[in-house]
């Protein structure tokens, strides 16, 4: 219960820049559908939704700057697992 509850508050509905992620997923799910099929294009997404979450926390500071930004990893964790959700949700939507 602890995880769903941790999903819905911090992954979720406290997620500042989830709006951002969501965008991404719709706007390059209907780019990618254009030349790649819907199972290629999703995984494509998901990729690029991936490399993006170990980018920012590589470009943030690593552990200590997941710390300073969130309050702790954990909450990090959920954060990037919302974006992520996000991403697919609005992808799937947009090529379905």
């Amino acid at each position: 219960m602890d995880f769903l509850q941790h999903l819905l508050d911090w992954g979720l509905n406290g997620n500042v820049w989830i709006w951002f992620h969501m965008l991404f997923g719709g706007i390059g799910a209907r780019i990618g559908i254009e030349f790649l099929s819907v199972t290629y294009t999703l995984l494509v997404v998901l990729t690029l939704a991936l490399i993006w979450e170990v980018i920012e926390f590589i470009v943030d500071g690593g552990t200590e700057g997941m710390i300073k930004i969130y309050g702790s990893v954990e909450r990090w964790e959920y954060d990037s697992l919302g974006d992520v959700l996000g991403t697919m949700a609005i992808a799937v939507l947009a090529v379905v």
